[in-house]
């Protein structure tokens, strides 16, 4: 246990910079919103090992499930995965300080040009490239999630979770039906629920095939 116990903490200690050096990427250039900064984590998730694409969606889903901004929270998760309460840490300041100054740089910037002819064109293009990484987004981690389990089902799902969501306008309140029927029909969503093809088949006469 003490060795475990080490070899963590060596881990936290070597993985922590790299969680900050790709986080200040991250909080520095994905422009866009909230989708692009999501895709830029996804990316950088899979390029470094850290983890594949049904524990991205895990964090994904955990991180929607707290009030506030969830692109904080998804770091946290994040940081914490890779390099614990170090990691925490790095993923947090590195995903703020730059977008922090860049932000005042651009509202400095805006606030001088603000009255110039034409000036209001470039945030009506902004606006449409959010749209395009949001829409982009949603389709990549819907990709990820129908591979993760049962195809039909999946869809089925998807459509009738963005009907409520249409419908009701309450993200409490379709999260909470998402969450009851997992709890009521939890093989229609696990993945592992479904049978193996190369499962042995019982023998005829009761006991474990060999």
């Amino acid at each position: 246990m003490q060795e475990s116990e080490q070899s963590r903490h060596r881990r936290s200690l070597s993985a922590w910079p790299v969680v900050l050096v790709e986080f200040a990427r991250i909080g520095a250039t994905s422009f866009g919103g909230g989708s692009a900064t999501i895709s830029a984590m996804r990316q950088t998730c899979l390029r470094k090992g850290w983890m594949d694409e049904q524990a991205f969606v895990d964090i994904v889903v955990l991180s929607r499930l707290t009030p506030g901004i969830s692109i904080l929270a998804q770091s946290l998760l994040i940081g914490r995965a890779v390099a614990g309460v170090s990691g925490m840490c790095a993923a947090l300041s590195g995903m703020m300080i730059p977008a922090f100054a860049i932000t005042l740089a651009l509202a400095e910037l805006y606030e001088s040009l603000s009255n110039q002819p034409g000036a209001s064109s470039p945030l009506h293009a902004v606006v449409a490239t959010a749209a395009g990484y949001a829409v982009a987004m949603t389709l990549q981690l819907l990709n990820d999630i129908l591979k993760r389990s049962r195809l039909l089902y999946s869809a089925i799902a998807v459509a009738a979770y963005a009907g409520l969501a249409l419908l009701l306008h309450n993200p409490l309140l379709v999260m909470g039906i998402a969450i009851a029927c997992g709890l009521a029909f939890p093989a229609l969503f696990d993945a592992g629920a479904e049978p193996r093809d190369d499962a042995p088949a019982p023998a005829k006469d009761g006991t474990d095939a060999t």
